[in-house]
């Protein structure tokens, strides 16, 4: 039974994620994997309608304060704290919808159909917990990967949960949330020091209120670690008394309503410099695996400008079809240095006082106040200069001559 098992486990790699594992460049380039696979599971028409996980589904419904429909969950809607984070959530979430979000969608639904039409994979690095904006600009990417140095964190017990640890849950939610949907990002300083309460102790959480706000359905929720052998390995979610160590990570499955195929979001909490993601690492080996990559990248600390970030820029240039990213993300010089393809939209301005004045790029605003080059206008706000409203996007098309290893 054992075997036969771990032989089902293997099969699962030709209809997940696509990873590679092994303990070290010695490893087969194509060896199985539990946790993922090379078919996207929305590419395989289900047998029927999907049905979610009333179980999963009716937590994250409560957590994104939201009426369930079990009666299991009314009782529970009764309590002062929830109703009062369902209204501010409520009423948080109905601006950002109306300024930002639908704004984004219309705007991705043109300028970006090329490259949805050929996204299987969102990558979508120093993303956190950030579904929501992964959504709105490819709601049709079969996986979504997320990545951050913040934990995966649980989904809360509520039915062993005391009242007064219920009510200071949604307080510290109601901390996080307003953050995001004000200035379209986390403050990193202000989501860690909700973590460290340990009710709100990760990204799985955030997550599942932007799958909920979005009219999702939660199908199942899996998680994901490396084994002593170094390879990803899959288990049924169930609460963690202790953070896991990095690299960790959560997949969760979700339908759309009505929808007879599901899609998957995965979120890994890594460290993403050179140290930890060596070309060695199982957590590489699983990205390099991903077929079919558009990468995303907004307010990413302009990490990727600096030489200790150089594994996963290359990879990034490496596996993308498209890449679409503010002033952040991978500088200008590079794709302009390679042939990409590339269309502007915004303004562009110096990184805010946060930053240093290192990461300024004069050839990105030479490009953008050339009379002869060719700028589009962003009809919506997000990131970090959310004062000043000074917001680029560049979207890179990789030329033909290297359009392989995809």
């Amino acid at each position: 039974m054992r075997k036969a098992c771990l032989f089902l486990m293997a099969l699962m790699l030709l209809s997940y994620l696509g990873c590679q594992a092994g303990t070290g460049p010695e490893a087969p380039p194509k060896p199985s994997s539990p946790a993922v696979s090379q078919e996207s599971p929305a590419q395989v028409p289900a047998q029927s309608a999907v049905t979610p996980d009333r179980t999963q589904d009716g937590l994250a419904a409560f957590i994104s304060g939201l009426p369930g429909t079990a009666e299991a969950w009314k009782k529970k809607e009764e309590a002062d704290s929830w109703r009062v984070f369902a209204k501010s959530a409520a009423e948080h979430w109905t601006a950002f919808d109306t300024g930002i979000l639908e704004p984004m969608k219309k705007w991705a639904g043109e300028d970006l159909r090329e490259s949805g039409l050929v996204t299987k994979t969102l990558f979508y690095p120093f993303g956190g917990p950030d579904f929501v904006t992964a959504f709105a600009f490819y709601p049709d990417a079969a996986k979504t990967v997320l990545m951050g140095l913040e934990p995966v964190g649980n989904l809360p017990d509520f039915e062993t949960a005391p009242p007064e640890w219920t009510d200071a849950f949604f307080r510290d939610l109601d901390t996080i949330m307003p953050d995001f949907l004000k200035r379209g990002y986390f403050v990193t300083e202000h989501m860690n020091g909700v973590f460290s309460k340990n009710r709100v102790d990760g990204a799985l959480p955030l997550i599942t209120f932007f799958l909920k706000r979005t009219g999702h359905s939660v199908v199942a929720v899996k998680r994901l670690a490396v084994n002593d052998k170094g390879e990803w390995v899959e288990t049924p979610f169930t609460p963690l008394r202790r953070l896991s160590k990095r690299p960790a990570g959560v997949r969760i499955d979700y339908v759309r309503p009505g929808a007879s195929v599901t899609q998957s979001v995965y979120y890994f909490s890594c460290d993403l410099a050179d140290a930890a993601f060596r070309k060695d690492s199982p957590l590489y080996r699983l990205f390099d695996g991903l077929e079919g990559v558009t990468t995303f990248i907004k307010s990413g600390s302009y990490l990727l400008h600096y030489g200790d970030f150089s594994n996963i820029r290359t990879m990034i240039l490496r596996k993308s079809l498209f890449v679409l990213e503010d002033d952040t993300g991978i500088p200008y010089r590079y794709f302009k240095r390679q042939g990409w393809e590339i269309q502007l939209y915004g303004a562009y301005a110096k990184p805010v006082e946060d930053f240093s004045a290192t990461v300024e790029q004069k050839d990105l605003k030479a490009a953008y106040e050339d009379p002869a080059g060719s700028v589009r206008k962003l009809p919506f706000h997000f990131g970090y200069r959310w004062v000043s409203k000074i917001d680029n996007l560049l979207l890179m098309k990789r030329p033909p001559a290297k359009a392989g290893n995809t």
